[in-house]
């Protein structure tokens, strides 16, 4: 009686554990997979339209163009998906942490889209202020000439130049220069009175181009700091939590229900007895398994050994390939390099001659101090020497003692200037030349372009233009001297496809999560059946013997290597652009021995100078 009455509560338990599990097991539906799926294209194209937004905006802010239409799009797309994404289903919105975010994310979207239209609304009036001024400015410049007031045109259309390059981003003058010079044309009564009309619509139209920039700018800033990233991030986590739990809870109840199962069949004594039986089977299939695993593992290190012997090898080859192409490239600079080197040298030996000979003066003047000296200190009749040695001192002063000890300064000034030119060559040559072989330490990108502009100045100068955008970069970390190359290598390219002279164009810009660095030149371009070659190792367009075919793939070795990505487009007789794209910190290092002595860095020229050539005049 007993023991039925157990065997039945026995069974009614397993049977409600059982429902229990099955249910459980059968939480998560085909729908809810569906629905998470949905909702986790839904934050993609959240993500992907907060991104083109943001730049638009900064692409239409800088060329000063009224926004396009499909970052207004992208923008009310935001607003549907957010929408959507707030209507989850009630499982979903059980989930506190889930609910906060969804929360959190729907202000920082309200936030977002308000920030995005008062910049469109900004940009739009900033746009339309510098069209008219495009438009209206050659009207004013020829109304005054017709009034016959040149110069005053010629300063209306320096002051009309300098709005539109500050317009667009590519001006040296401030908001606050350009308003002084309005004000000055503003409150020139005369040149008013002579063409009234003109001049008000003028000075009119470059004020709202310089106030309605600032305010696109200020609206600009408010949105792209906004944190409806961060805040998506932080909903798309929740969601993809919350579906690990409901999915992990199903499969544990699912593992469990097996386990339930197994325990039932282990139930009956034949179960049990053929389980003993399958575990000494078992206990006998271990040990010839575990047998054979022993030789395996052995066999599998000794392989493993020489493949990593192989793969040091073929590293070691790689950097000495790399370091071959380096020296190469130098080798074809070195006699511009000994010009650079010959040229402060000579004046240091000039101005070294000169000063020797200033030498025997001064050397005078210290025989007739020490000649006073001696009598004063032994006290004999001073006045006959002093009269002496006055007199010697008035005749060295007559002859331009004072002019030399000044040319001496100025000498000695200009070999200083000298020897800090070889100093800086010198070490430009030592950080690009030396064997590298680890991935170790922050690189001020500018530093690194202007001495690889220093070490080639010889092979461009009369013939190459060089015109420097630099932006605001962060400083990345990467092999400083691999990265040098791969500008030196871009840098000779460019100089060689332009046949006679040309321009240079190097920009650089901080983008998300690192950096975009771009060589332009006006040389022959590349034909397109050849572009997709161009990265092969060996394949070169120059003549035989003028060229290993190894630079450029070399170069798209280092950049995929840091993690980055190399873009070359080009046309057929107008240039090449060769774009590189950087990570702030490389993905992985690029090999593993010790790095060698960094040198200590030192600050490059300014970004807005030309070393080579002066920075043409904006049309």
């Amino acid at each position: 009686m007993l023991k039925g009455l157990l065997a039945t509560i026995a069974a009614a338990t397993m049977i409600a554990v059982f429902s229990v599990l099955i249910m459980e097991s059968r939480a998560v539906g085909e729908d809810d997979y569906i629905a998470h799926a949905e909702r986790m294209r839904s934050i993609e194209t959240s993500r992907e339209d907060i991104l083109s937004i943001v730049e638009g905006s900064e692409g239409a802010f800088e060329v000063g163009r009224p926004m396009s239409a499909s970052t207004e799009a992208a923008l009310t797309r935001l607003i549907e998906v957010n929408a959507s994404l707030q209507n989850a289903n009630p499982e979903l919105l059980e989930n506190a942490s889930v609910r906060e975010t969804l929360v959190e994310y729907d202000g920082a979207v309200r936030a977002f889209t308000a920030d995005g239209r008062d910049f469109f609304e900004k940009q739009t009036a900033f746009a339309g202020a510098l069209r008219t001024m495009q438009e209206e400015s050659p009207i004013v410049v020829k109304d005054l000439r017709r009034f016959n007031l040149r110069l005053e045109s010629q300063n209306v259309f320096s002051l009309a130049l300098g709005v539109i390059e500050y317009a667009t981003g590519s001006g040296d003058a401030t908001a606050s220069q350009l308003r002084e010079r309005i004000d000055g044309f503003r409150n020139d009564r005369p040149l008013n009175a002579k063409a009234p009309g003109t001049m008000k619509t003028f000075v009119d139209g470059a004020t709202d181009v310089v106030d309605r920039r600032e305010a696109a700018e200020a609206a600009l800033t408010a949105l792209t700091d906004s944190t409806i990233s961060e805040s998506l991030w932080s909903l798309s986590n929740a969601i993809l939590d919350d579906n690990r739990r409901r999915v992990s809870r199903a499969e544990r109840a699912g593992l469990l229900l097996s386990i339930c199962a197994v325990l039932l069949l282990l139930g009956t004594g034949y179960a049990m007895w053929r389980l003993q039986a399958s575990y000494r089977d078992l206990n006998r299939t271990n040990n010839d398994l575990e047998a054979v695993n022993n030789s395996l593992e052995e066999r599998v290190d000794e392989r493993t050994h020489e493949l990593s012997e192989a793969y040091e090898e073929l590293k070691e080859s790689q950097v000495q390939l790399v370091q071959a192409e380096k020296m190469s490239s130098l080798g074809e600079l070195v006699a511009g390099i000994s010009h650079e080197i010959n040229t402060p040298l000579w004046y240091l030996i000039s101005n070294s001659t000169v000063l020797q000979e200033r030498m025997e003066t001064i050397s005078e003047l210290c025989s007739i101090n020490e000649e006073i000296i001696g009598t004063v200190r032994a006290k004999k009749d001073l006045k006959p020497v002093l009269k002496k040695g006055i007199a010697h001192i008035a005749r060295l002063l007559d002859e331009g003692l004072r002019d030399d000890i000044d040319e001496a300064r100025d000498l000695i000034g200009d070999s200083i200037e000298g020897l800090e030119e070889l100093t800086e060559l010198a070490q430009s040559l030592k950080d690009f030349s030396r064997m590298d072989r680890a991935r170790e330490g922050e690189m001020d990108i500018h530093d690194g372009i202007n001495k690889t502009l220093l070490i080639a100045k010889n092979k461009l100068k009369n013939k190459v233009t060089i015109h420097k955008h630099y932006g605001e970069l962060p400083t990345i970390h990467c092999s400083p001297s691999q990265i040098n190359q791969v500008f030196l290598n871009l840098l000779t390219n460019a100089a060689d496809a332009i046949e006679e002279t040309g321009d240079i164009v190097i920009q650089t810009k901080a983008v998300d999560d690192g950096i975009r660095i771009s060589f332009a030149d006006t040389g022959a371009g590349i034909p397109e059946d050849l572009l997709a070659k161009i990265r092969d190792p060996f394949f070169t367009t120059k003549d035989v013997g003028k060229g290993t075919g190894l630079g450029l793939s070399i170069v798209d070795q280092i950049v995929t290597a840091h993690g980055g990505e190399l873009i070359i487009e080009s046309e057929s007789g107008k240039g090449t652009t060769v774009t590189i794209c950087l990570p702030l910190r490389a993905e992985e290092p690029a090999n593993d021995p010790a790095p060698e002595s960094e040198a200590e860095p030192r600050d490059g020229p300014d970004a807005s100078d030309d070393e080579f050539a002066p920075e043409p005049e904006a049309a």
